[in-house]
């Protein structure tokens, strides 16, 4: 076959493969939100588990990094812990995309914050303020919950492979009360939101080549995480504080917050990032020694 030919083979499967992938996402979302939301939550734990049982890149980078950090268990614990983490991203999700639909009944039941004193003192330091979190089980639910506390402010949002696909996960933020920031958005557009007083919430547990990055200790290896939130905090001077989700029993979740991140003045400035850095790697870190299938493994997180 001849070389145009071959590309153009690769890019027409490319494009029905996503093209499947995202009318069956579309179909699962359209049904779960017609669902009551024990069996919604019943039905994303099952998809989860149907979607372990296929051998994709995704189900062999979460073995091979449950692995190295718990090398201590067994193939079996491996393999058991595996699947927990694909039905737990599959309830997160089917929550996530329900919180648009949820009423005020339903954040008083299945929602509290431990540590909201230290982020409302932070915020009202009227400064800015630059949230660090993770993929820990429902993240999307911690802007959205503060937003109806009366906080302002906004979340950097990379897209999506499928721009049909980011359309519904950008939409969906937005109908669910807080502001998508892309991630190549105007840095103006994020210093005024910071000027202004609001939260810039990111996620830094991901290895990304596409930003600079800081080489931080995480589970004993030496993890990539984003430069950026840290800088720019230290620039604009305003804190920076730790958050995350995890999901107890009854499926209510807890907000963690914690502790503004503090440095040294004589570490200089590079120490001064690595130092935040390490410290937000170590807040979750912590969470996910706790709780550790509701972690996202099957991202590349170290180098």
């Amino acid at each position: 076959m001849p070389l145009t030919g071959l590309l153009y083979f690769r890019r027409a499967k490319k494009f029905f493969k996503n093209t499947l992938i995202y009318f069956v996402i579309e179909s699962l979302i359209t049904v779960i939100q017609t669902l009551p939301r024990p069996a919604a939550l019943n039905l994303g734990g099952w998809v989860g588990a149907i979607a372990f049982l296929f051998p994709t890149r995704e189900r062999q980078k979460t073995l091979d990094n449950l692995k190295s950090v718990w090398g201590e268990k067994s193939k079996r614990e491996i393999y058991s812990l595996a699947r927990q983490v694909f039905m737990e991203l599959g309830k997160s999700a089917a929550d996530a995309v329900c919180l648009k639909f949820w009423t005020d009944e339903d954040f008083r039941k299945n929602v509290w914050v431990e540590g909201l004193t230290r982020f409302d003192s932070a915020y009202k330091k009227g400064k800015g303020l630059v949230i660090v979190t993770g993929h820990l089980s429902n993240f999307e639910l911690i802007p959205v919950y503060l937003s109806r506390l009366g906080y302002k402010g906004g979340v950097i949002g990379r897209q999506l492979y499928d721009p049909r696909l980011d359309r519904i996960v950008v939409d969906n933020r937005v109908q669910a009360g807080f502001e998508n920031i892309s991630s190549d958005a105007s840095p103006k557009i994020i210093m005024k939101l910071l000027q202004s007083g609001g939260g810039l919430g990111v996620l830094i547990d991901q290895n990304s080549s596409r930003v600079s990055n800081l080489e931080i200790d995480f589970f004993g290896r030496k993890a990539n995480t984003p430069k950026g939130p840290f800088a720019l905090a230290c620039k604009v001077g305003c804190p920076v504080i730790p958050i995350a989700i995890v999901r107890e029993k009854l499926n209510c979740y807890c907000i963690l917050v914690g502790e503004e991140l503090r440095t040294s003045s004589a570490a200089g400035e590079n120490g001064q990032l690595t130092q935040l850095a390490q410290k937000a790697n170590r807040f979750l870190e912590d969470l996910i020694k706790q709780y550790p299938s509701q972690w996202v493994w099957m991202h590349k997180r170290w180098n």
